[in-house]
């Protein structure tokens, strides 16, 4: 027993310290996600939702939180087994969701998730994570959000993942969330729903402190999205199954809704348009409502969708216009586009500086601004040669590089979006949506060390001191 003892304990802290994928207990895909306190018409005070697997099903299971006020252990609010059959194989998981008591906006938290009681003689755990839980009420902090699509865990798809990561490690007091508007792993059930499980563990690096908010593009379908639905769950899910859901950020209303879901089922056309109305019309407070979706409505491919989409989803478009969206984002084709405001086909009026050749400042638009970004990457989609996808009359920029979005409102009258590449996070696409006839050329950059150095904010723009004289010349003629 003397000579024992000493081995056995080591292998006890071991265990405690190092959770192995293996035990059925072990917490595995661990993601935030906002919860409806964060909505026009919040129906609770818990701000946001933990979620993870397990094997087993480990009804024991619980988180550790860490707030100012000392740490308190959280039980489940359920437990969902969730089981299908797919061509690969019978897929089956158990769901933990977790939703927090009333916490303070705009401060920093730290969370372990365990897959057993805390009297367990081996306790199998992850952790510890920090997240910075963000403001849903207008304040002086400026919102952003990063945003992606059409992205798996493959070669092709690790640069962007790479590139979120270390953003979410050094900016997550800086960032609100991560969205990620559809086309989730390539796919979600592959491999009897190995491959999104595997996808979800390696994102988890940033879908444990960020929270992750995601909508269902045309690879999330199958069975009726019912993979996608067991693993994720939005701000009123119990009522529309993260088909479409609203939030707010700062002085951002984000809102989303599944157009897949549309060509699915054509009767579900109605209620989706009576709530996307609704929900407009209760964010007409908001300084700037930003809308995402996975399919586009304008792109400019040769392709079914961007033949066709503006006519099949025209009462959406003509909502989007009357409620004064400033900006909608979408993927499905594979490519960075962006667009002028559009309204029925046809660009629409907006206030041009004529040195602005590359159309960065989008000055009192009178219809959304069109982005598609579904270049997140993965597998077998390459990169490829720049400039091959031929623009139509609204296009203002094509790039085929691997990249992301960030989305930051700058105050109550500059909208900045900006395109990255993933693979060393360069900026390689900018523009304002300006109200109020104003422009401000400051912003706040992604406080990354290696990215900051070459996005300084006095010469990130591009612009030349010629331009800059040009535009404070046509401002002081007005």
């Amino acid at each position: 027993m003397i000579t024992l003892f000493p081995f056995t304990f080591f292998i006890i802290i071991l265990q405690q310290v190092n959770s192995t994928d293996s035990d059925p207990c072990t917490p595995q895909q661990i993601h935030l996600a906002l919860s409806d306190a964060f909505t026009s018409n919040p129906t609770t005070n818990s701000p946001i939702k933990v979620i993870f697997h397990t094997q087993e099903e480990c009804n024991t299971a619980y988180i550790s939180l860490t707030t100012s006020q000392g740490t308190q252990n959280i039980q489940a609010t359920s437990v969902n087994f969730f089981t299908d059959t797919y061509k690969d194989g019978v897929y089956s998981t158990n769901i933990h969701i977790f939703d927090f008591p009333e916490l303070e906006f705009a401060q920093t938290y730290e969370y372990s998730c365990y897959g057993n009681d805390q009297n367990s003689f081996l306790q199998n755990y992850q952790g510890p994570f920090q997240f910075y839980l963000p403001n849903p009420y207008p304040n002086n902090t400026p919102t952003r959000v990063v945003m992606f699509g059409d992205m798996d865990a493959s070669e092709d798809g690790l640069p962007t993942i790479n590139s979120l990561k270390k953003i979410a490690q050094n900016n997550f007091t800086k960032i609100s969330a991560y969205i990620h508007y559809g086309d989730i792993s390539y796919d979600l059930y592959s491999q009897a729903g190995t491959v999104g499980d595997n996808y979800m563990n390696i994102v988890q690096e940033f879908t444990a402190t960020m929270p992750y908010m995601v909508t269902a593009g045309n690879h999330e379908i199958l069975h009726n999205f019912s993979n996608f639905n067991s693993r994720f769950k939005m701000p009123n899910f119990d009522q529309y199954q993260n088909h479409y859901y609203s939030f707010n950020l700062g002085n951002i209303h984000f809102t989303s809704f599944n157009l897949d879901l549309i060509l699915l089922n054509p009767g579900l056309k109605k209620p989706m348009l009576a709530w996307l109305e609704k929900d407009l019309q209760n964010a007409q407070t908001s300084q700037w409502i930003v809308a995402y979706t996975h399919r586009p409505i304008y792109c400019s491919a040769q392709s079914e969708d961007c033949n066709q989409n503006h006519y099949r989803f025209s009462e959406f478009e003509d909502l989007l216009n009357k409620y004064n969206v400033s900006l909608l984002i979408a993927g499905h084709v594979h490519v960075y586009e962006r667009m002028l405001p559009i309204n029925k086909g046809e660009p629409t009026d907006f206030q041009h500086i004529p040195a602005d050749e590359n159309y960065n400042y989008i000055i009192n638009p009178t219809s959304p601004v069109y982005v598609v970004q579904g270049k997140g990457g993965h597998k077998n989609d390459t990169a490829g040669p720049k400039g091959v996808y031929k623009g139509k009359e609204f296009t203002v920029k094509v790039d085929n590089s691997y990249s992301f979005l960030s989305v930051s409102s700058q105050n109550n009258t500059h909208l900045l979006v900006e395109n990255f590449e993933s693979e060393n996070r360069t900026l390689n696409d900018y523009f304002y949506i300006i109200k109020n006839n104003t422009i401000d050329y400051q912003q706040v950059p992604l406080e990354d060390p290696d990215y900051a150095e070459e996005h300084d904010p006095k010469s990130a723009f591009k612009i030349g001191s010629n331009l800059f004289v040009l535009i404070l010349i046509f401002f002081y003629i007005l």
